[in-house]
């Protein structure tokens, strides 16, 4: 069995703490738990890379790291039993965390949205989440529930 929790969230576009902040709050609670996280932002540094005058300069490796980034966190995923996802439209654009859901809805994960409740949400998301909760500690708690 599957025995982690994804935390898929935007990153691009995002300040460092709106990108970390949330998944260390998470990752805080379920670490109580013993219930383990798979946080994409421990691979920061590859997205630090994608800006560099160095990586710019050549598409190839800019791209190499980019389905570096894509395969690890597709790995992540198909090691977890829960996708937790924040998709607070304030959060950024979210094209990646849209592909990870939608893998982890093909891989039958369950899937936790934590959203704002003036948030508009997309249809496509409606369709493939298991929950949806409008504040963070009710959708870890959610997540962690899974796991009893």
């Amino acid at each position: 069995m599957k025995d982690a929790i994804y935390l898929a969230g935007p990153m691009e576009d995002t300040s460092k703490h709106e990108m970390c902040g949330w998944r260390e709050s998470a990752a805080e609670i379920c670490n109580f738990r013993d219930i383990r996280t798979l946080d994409p932002t421990r691979r920061v540094s590859f997205h630090d890379q994608l800006g560099t005058d160095d990586l710019l300069q050549d598409s190839v490796k800019n791209m190499n790291v980019c389905k570096r980034i894509f395969k690890q966190d597709l790995q992540d995923i198909a090691e977890s039993r829960v996708v937790l996802a924040d998709v607070r439209r304030q959060a950024g654009r979210g094209t990646g965390t849209s592909m990870e859901l939608m893998f982890a809805h093909m891989k039958n994960k369950t899937i936790i949205l934590w959203a704002n409740e003036e948030d508009f949400i997309h249809p496509f998301y409606e369709a493939v989440y298991s929950e949806k909760h409008y504040s963070l500690k009710d959708a870890v708690e959610a997540a962690m529930e899974y796991f009893e």
